[in-house]
């Protein structure tokens, strides 16, 4: 078995399996398709969206999208940590 980013590549069946986060943000991404907001399609349009211009709380999300509150915690540290850029090491850090 292969880990490719939210896949798992499962090499006696080559067959690619979404893992369960990726699954649940492409079924919000889905239905949201289905019914535009005006914000955009990507999971972190739709979630700003909700939290911004709904001005809902991460409960109310949770019961909007039917999931746990523990589901949207991994689904929002996903997106999180899917924002931040590559390391760059300050080799010049404490040389002052």
């Amino acid at each position: 078995m292969i880990m490719l980013g939210n896949y798992t590549l499962t090499t006696s069946k080559m067959q690619i399996e979404e893992t369960h986060l990726a699954r649940f943000r492409r079924l919000i991404e889905e239905q949201y398709m289905q019914n535009p907001t005006g914000c955009g399609n990507s999971f972190g349009e739709i979630l700003c969206h909700e939290l911004h211009t709904q001005k809902l709380t991460f409960t109310r999300i949770a019961e909007k999208w039917n999931i746990s509150l523990e589901i949207l915690g991994e689904l929002i540290c996903d997106h999180c940590k899917r924002l931040g850029g590559d390391p760059v090491v300050n080799h010049a850090y404490g040389s002052n």
